[in-house]
């Protein structure tokens, strides 16, 4: 039951800025006065990002350093940043669409806390822990799948999920087909909208709800944890996930032959920080001659030199720096619970041995017709495990 939660509710702060409302709708202040902000923008292969802040060398800083941490990657990027605190956000093509991999699991878990009003199941609440914590693909499966309808017309759709997104105006998102969750269609802006949520904003889930959310998010295993928290400042509490998909050497498309898919969304608060960031990529390929997990590594250092670019300029003083794939570092106050690094040294499980190198995007299962037909999509090829 969501009533036993105890974590305190986090609540939005600070006033509203462009693109906070691009992203989030009209808030409740909306309608105060806003800061008087600076707007900087410079060019990337993606597009231009663009920046604005209360505070003008902030605004170039982040514009800049951005701009140079994608300077040289061959991936295609997306983010949004909204820092409500400082009235800081930042944008880089934040509308455009990357298939979710396991991104989409805090949208299947915030569909799930609207359905049942908050009183999951002591099973669902199983489900759910290890859907986020572990980034279990089964439990996600299920939980899709309780989420689900049959039509008369014998069509299987996620209308609890599609219910939430429309709660919420998400309207940027369009759930895979069938079983697939991992190609539901996400972009950056509402995936912030989607922490916003979680965080209180809307009335879409009650505060205990998205505590409950958060606090999944806030307990993800630390070889986990890679990508948007690379940088964080140690004091922060960091509440994360994370997705990564590779697409068969056979697709359809050739820009899809062996790409990989890499996502990470994470909210920063406590001790003074309030801000969202979603990085999304994909392009991400292996140099010929490489074993294929290179084009996964290329993805996070990519998604990971974003990140620190806005934790640099963001923030001051020491920061956590990025736990490695495949090597969770030890917990520091406000970046991981005892309880992360507990589940950090179990054994891997099967839905983190060499295959979900592959399959973490839910394309297994039950979702596989779905997605041979809905999406003329391959199978991804396997790949091996090489730590």
């Amino acid at each position: 039951m969501i009533s036993k939660v105890t974590r305190p509710a986090v609540v939005c702060a600070g006033l509203a800025s462009a693109v906070s409302l691009l992203v989030c709708g009209p808030p409740a202040h909306a309608l105060e006065a806003p800061r008087a902000v600076a707007t900087a923008t410079a060019e990337t292969a993606d597009g231009a990002v663009s920046c604005t802040s209360a505070d003008r060398a902030t605004a170039r800083t982040l514009t800049t350093d951005i701009a140079e941490a994608l300077r040289t990657r061959r991936s295609t990027v997306s983010l949004a940043l909204d820092d409500r605190g400082t009235a800081t956000t930042c944008v880089l093509a934040p509308q455009r669409q990357y298939d979710a991999a396991s991104v989409s699991k805090p949208i299947i878990l915030g569909a799930l806390l609207r359905a049942r009003g908050g009183r999951l199941s002591a099973e669902e609440e199983e489900l759910a822990r290890k859907m986020i914590v572990t980034s279990d693909n089964d439990a996600a499966s299920a939980l899709w799948k309780e989420l689900s309808t049959t039509g008369s017309d014998g069509v299987t759709r996620p209308t609890g999920v599609e219910q939430f997104l429309k709660a919420a105006g998400l309207n940027g998102i369009a759930p895979g087909p069938g079983g697939a969750f991992g190609l539901t269609r996400v972009d950056a802006q509402d995936l912030v909208r989607l922490l916003r949520v979680f965080r209180g904003e809307g009335g879409v889930l009650t505060s205990a709800e998205g505590s409950y959310a958060l606090g999944l998010m806030h307990e993800v295993r630390n070889d986990q944890r890679w990508g948007t928290p690379a940088s964080a400042p140690r004091d922060a509490e960091v509440h994360v996930k994370n997705g990564w998909l590779q697409r068969s050497d056979k697709a359809e498309e050739p820009a899809d032959r062996g790409d990989w898919r890499i996502n990470s969304m994470a909210a920063f608060t406590g001790a003074g920080h309030d801000y969202d960031l979603v990085v999304l990529t994909q392009n991400n390929r292996a140099p010929a001659g490489q074993p294929a997990r290179e084009g996964y590594r290329y993805g996070i250092a990519t998604v990971e030199g974003v990140a620190k670019a806005v934790h640099s300029a963001l923030n001051a003083g020491p920061s956590a720096g990025p736990p490695r794939p495949g090597q969770p570092d030890a917990p520091t106050a406000g970046t991981a619970p005892p309880r992360a690094a507990a589940a950090a040294a179990e054994p891997r499980r099967a839905a983190d041995g060499p295959a979900q190198w592959a399959l973490d995007g839910g394309l297994a299962g039950a979702g596989l017709a779905a997605v041979l037909v809905g999406r003329r999509v391959l199978l991804p090829t396997p790949v091996k495990d090489d730590s």
